[in-house]
């Protein structure tokens, strides 16, 4: 600690607006856009083929298998069922739910290729043990598209796509209705997109070839980086049609009026139009990417001052307040004066707010806040104890590398004695 000349506290005063302007503005011009987030996204995939007690289909099996390839690919966390159960594909769907439920701003997608049918307006999709001797035990040994509808509706997460390759024909014999294919839902989920295989009450093919005609088509689509989610269905609509000489017209139903990608970015992203006020939810493609909005974290680091304590400790958490702002708690453990001559230990908590920049794909972040501490330091002189106690007004600033890095600097001070703090440690971000 030494005497702080008055110029200096004027250049301190000075510079520190400086150093909070630049992460404020962006601050305040960021709140003004659309909301960009990188969601965390959660696919539910299934494929019948091998019933037991009904015609067994070719190609589900495939269809669910290069879907849930394409799906990874794109960064989602892929649940995959084969010949599902009842018990064993109601499960999967209550998981599915419970990891939307849990992760913020998240989207999902249901796939599903095997026998379906309707009764009394409701469609139902079929597991491969299932025995049904009437259209009366559909509800109890089949699963409810409805009830899969609202389960995603429960979740209020900020995407849901649900695509059903089950427009084969009715394959019992029982059925009073007569229709073939599926209805249209009653009650779709807001932010959703459903799309059907073909145009409700209509067949569609199984396919000659490895995968349905459909399902050909999607995954044809979905493997194209930069294109927007409502135009991916929009094109494996169009294709369909084309193939089958439009004999199988696949029905698309959209309560989602946003911007989602569920891969690469355009590379003119910047330039995208979109309707005025919807949301926008992007994704980068690959693992899910951190969240700048979302600045909690842990961490420890050491370094020195320079003087009395040479070797600093410090522990840290920061808790998010608003977009690319926190609040930073922690406290610095004191050590090692450098000189044989005097022992020197403190102890430091403090409190700073501070403003986040993220930059290169939010990868590197630079950061400057203010706050305050107080400091309790016992410095053992040869002849002599002096202790220290004072509270003090920081600035700190620092930059964090790969979100793991982090490398800060404060100036503390109580217009009298002043002292400065480098640090190099690690850094755990989480939400």
């Amino acid at each position: 600690m030494g005497k702080i000349p008055k110029i200096s506290m004027f250049i301190v005063l000075a510079v520190l607006p400086m150093i909070l302007s630049p992460a404020f503005l962006f601050t305040q011009e960021d709140s003004a856009k659309a909301e960009n987030v990188t969601p965390q996204k959660f696919a539910l995939v299934i494929g019948n083929s091998s019933y037991t007690g009904l015609t067994p289909l070719d190609n589900p099996v495939n269809d669910a298998n290069d879907i849930t390839a394409v799906l990874e690919h794109l960064g989602f966390s892929v649940d995959k069922v084969l010949n599902g159960t009842m018990n064993e594909m109601e499960d999967a769907v209550l998981k599915l739910k419970d990891r939307l439920i849990a992760a913020e701003n998240a989207y999902g997608f249901f796939f599903y290729a095997g026998h379906g049918v309707q009764a009394g307006g409701e469609n139902y999709l079929i597991p491969v043990d299932a025995n049904i001797p009437n259209e009366n035990y559909l509800r109890t040994r089949a699963v409810s598209v409805q009830t899969l509808l609202d389960d995603l509706n429960d979740a209020r997460n900020g995407l849901n796509v649900i695509v059903l390759d089950a427009c084969r024909d009715n394959p019992f014999g029982w059925s009073r209705s007569g229709n073939r294919g599926l209805a249209i839902v009653a009650r779709q989920p807001s932010d959703s997109i459903i799309v059907y295989s073909t145009s409700a009450g209509q067949r569609a093919s199984d396919g000659d070839g490895r995968n349905g005609l459909f399902t050909s088509q999607l995954i044809s689509n979905l493997a194209q980086p930069g294109i927007e989610v409502n135009e991916v269905f929009k094109r494996t609509g169009a294709d369909v049609a084309k193939v089958s000489n439009n004999q199988q017209i696949p029905a698309i139903y959209s309560q989602f009026f946003g911007t989602a990608f569920l891969g690469d970015l355009p590379i003119d992203f910047e330039g995208y139009i979109r309707q005025p006020g919807a949301t926008v939810i992007i994704n980068s493609g690959g693992a899910r990417q951190p969240q700048p909005t979302r600045f909690w974290s842990i961490g420890a680091s050491v370094g020195s001052s320079f003087a009395a304590p040479w070797v600093i400790g410090t522990l840290r958490g920061t808790i998010a307040l608003f977009n690319y702002s926190f609040l930073e708690l922690g406290v610095d453990a004191g050590f090692v004066s450098g000189r044989p001559d005097v022992d020197c230990y403190s102890f430091c908590p403090f409190i700073h707010v501070a403003f986040f920049l993220p930059i290169i794909n939010n990868k590197i972040g630079i950061y400057a806040g203010a706050g305050g501490s107080y400091m309790w330091a016992d410095l053992g002189f040869s002849d002599v104890e002096a202790p220290l106690s004072m509270f003090a007004l920081d600035a700190m600033a620092g930059i964090n590398l790969l979100d793991m890095l982090d490398i800060s600097y404060t100036f503390r001070t109580d217009f009298k004695n002043a002292s400065n703090k480098v640090s190099v440690g690690y850094t755990f971000r989480f939400k």
